[in-house]
């Protein structure tokens, strides 16, 4: 799947058992995308280390 502006993502940890970071994309570019953290951080990051997040189903009454 193409990374967009406006998804969210979360990053590839780089330890068992670490928490990944959780972010919404700013701008994508040639092979990096530019991301803003939950925390107010916004850093570039290589596409290959992102993936979207789910969002979750709403339901329907």
């Amino acid at each position: 799947m193409h990374l967009r502006k406006g998804m969210r993502v979360r990053e590839l940890t780089k330890r068992v058992g670490q928490a990944p970071r959780v972010g919404r994309v700013r701008s994508v570019h040639d092979r990096s995308v530019e991301v803003e953290w939950e925390d107010g951080h916004v850093s570039s990051v290589s596409g290959a280390y992102l993936f979207p997040v789910e969002r979750p189903a709403t339901k329907k009454t």
